[in-house]
């Protein structure tokens, strides 16, 4: 499971409901899975996004931020691929390319 959150968070623009439902787990599940894939240093934990991109009122999708889809006023968390990450996502560097 950690390699397919892994690739779908290389894509981005998704909340985490909607990424539970794509794996078919809970969303308990899901967290618990990221809760472990930070430890292990697959991924990093933000803010979220700084907002630049959407209006006041509009919901965001920015790519960096997978949990930045709610309306203003909600506390977002975004999540981002570190190099370890990308290499179970089967990222390869460009230098690799």
């Amino acid at each position: 499971m950690m390699r397919a959150i892994a690739k779908r968070f290389s894509e981005g623009g998704f909340t985490l409901p909607e990424l539970a439902i794509e794996l078919d787990v809970e969303q308990d599940v899901l967290l618990e899975r990221l809760f472990m894939m930070e430890r292990l240093g697959f991924i990093v934990r933000s803010g979220g996004c700084n907002g630049s991109s959407h209006a006041e009122d509009a919901p965001c999708r920015c790519p960096g931020c997978s949990g930045c889809r709610e309306p203003r006023g909600r506390e977002v968390v975004g999540y981002t691929l570190t190099e370890k990450g990308k290499r179970l996502a089967g990222i390869k560097k460009r230098e690799d390319l």
